[in-house]
């Protein structure tokens, strides 16, 4: 073979070795993309009657049980996990709340001329009216809510009454502690608003941000966003955290571990986010903050113009023309982390490690999930008005529609279940992982 005639023997092996070597990677691809399959069982848990009143749909923290109430003559009728319960004469419409082991159910009733809360079908003391924030304590044995005896608020705990009336008790609150042994809620008096907690009532402001009212996660204090004439400032019981914002603009978020806390706030035309004290510009106005699970990493998503930006660890990863909110999911051992986006009009897609998945007409809020072992990523997907649970990038089978408020739980590393509606039937899907 001459000189010429060896180098194109090697040109053409290095070319066969370039093609083989391709081949392989793109084969590698497919498999990683279609490493897995879904096994799909289905069970009825009862049909979807027409006189069902939507807004009380409620499904339970566990993703097992679904409580509404629904139309029945004159009356109404409580109907749980497709069975129907007790009559009444009228209910409640906005605060059908399961406990958070998921056994119990809450919901305000009217008796006669006036309302109570019936806690799993039994009725407690009759009121002129009940608030619209029922809360269970976190070992779901304890209740509370607010009630209305003329034109005066009460706050209720286990069917007793709170010592002191107010002229009203403020949303989102009463809230129990971690460990449900105390209670905090924001009430008016005039003009002015305080905190009461257990029972001792705090300083008179002019407003308390809506939802900030939270205990720390080792229940010892109260963090509370409070407004004094045109600044809000964020409490810890009567002591200030931080003062002289134009506005607060994400209430306070804490780390799994308990050990960091964070909040967004405004001050004059810069926004900052706030961890732990120390106040740190931000890029742009923030609208969602998530800790990872061993507390080491922050991410948040905030609005910059017209466009929405997704921030971790400190730095810009992603621009998109919207991104979801509250669907920041760090993975069970902090290593990775996804959300779900939108460019253009129709294509919403989910973003893990700055990885972009296939677009779908909807993700569906709240069904972005991790597995135990960080393995498997799954969430709910809409495409041509139907709706279907996706793993890995793999799809399943495809439903009429999903619930609302339906999250995806994983029962173990390689099986997660789901609730469904399809055909008249709400249906509990069962998906099995096989690899």
């Amino acid at each position: 073979m001459t000189v010429n005639g060896r180098k194109l023997w090697f040109l053409f092996f290095g070319l066969f070795i370039s093609v083989i070597a391709y081949l392989s990677t793109a084969l590698v691809e497919i498999a990683d993309a279609v490493d897995i399959r879904l096994v799909t069982r289905e069970v009825s848990l009862g049909r979807i009657p027409r006189e069902m009143f939507s807004e009380t749909f409620t499904v339970s923290p566990d993703c097992r049980r679904i409580a509404f109430a629904a139309g029945k003559g004159q009356s109404v009728v409580v109907v749980i996990d497709g069975r129907e319960t007790k009559r009444y004469s009228n209910i409640g419409m906005s605060a059908f709340l399961f406990s958070p082991d998921s056994k119990h159910l809450a919901h305000p009733v009217t008796k006669g001329p006036g309302w109570s809360v019936a806690v799993d079908g039994k009725e407690g003391k009759i009121y002129d009216g009940i608030t619209n924030t029922l809360a269970f304590s976190p070992d779901s044995q304890r209740v509370t809510y607010g009630a209305r005896k003329g034109d005066k608020w009460v706050v209720v705990v286990d069917g007793k009454e709170q010592e002191k009336e107010y002229d009203a008790i403020l949303p989102g609150t009463p809230v129990f502690s971690p460990d449900g042994s105390r209670i905090a809620y924001g009430a008016q008096i005039g003009k002015k608003v305080l905190l009461v907690i257990d029972g001792s009532e705090g300083q008179e402001y002019d407003d308390i941000m809506e939802g900030s009212v939270v205990f720390t996660p080792d229940g010892a204090h109260v963090i509370h966003a409070v407004k004094i004439g045109r600044r809000w400032s964020l409490m810890m019981d009567e002591e200030s955290k931080g003062s002289g914002y134009s506005k607060i603009t994400k209430c306070p978020v804490f780390s799994p571990d308990g050990q960091h806390m964070a909040y967004a706030v405004k001050k004059v035309r810069s926004d900052f986010l706030v961890v732990d004290g120390q106040e740190k510009e931000a890029d742009g106005e923030i609208e969602c903050i998530s800790f990872s699970p061993d507390g080491k990493r922050l991410a948040y998503t905030a609005s910059k113009g017209f466009k929405q930006i997704f921030v971790v660890d400190g730095k810009q990863v992603g621009e998109f023309d919207s991104i979801r909110g509250n669907t920041i999911v760090f993975s069970p051992d902090s290593q990775h982390v996804a959300y779900t986006a939108r460019r253009g009009n129709n294509e919403w897609f989910v973003v893990m490690d700055g990885q972009e998945g296939k677009k779908y007409d909807r993700v569906m809020e709240g069904t972005l999930v991790f597995s135990p072992d960080s393995q498997h990523l799954a969430y709910t997907a809409q495409s041509n008005w139907k709706y279907l649970v996706v793993v890995d990038g793999v799809e399943g089978n495809q439903y009429d529609n999903t619930v609302r408020n339906g999250m995806l739980i994983f029962d173990s590393p390689q099986h997660l279940h789901a609730l469904m509606q399809n055909r008249g039937q709400y249906v509990k899907v069962d998906i099995d992982i096989v690899q």
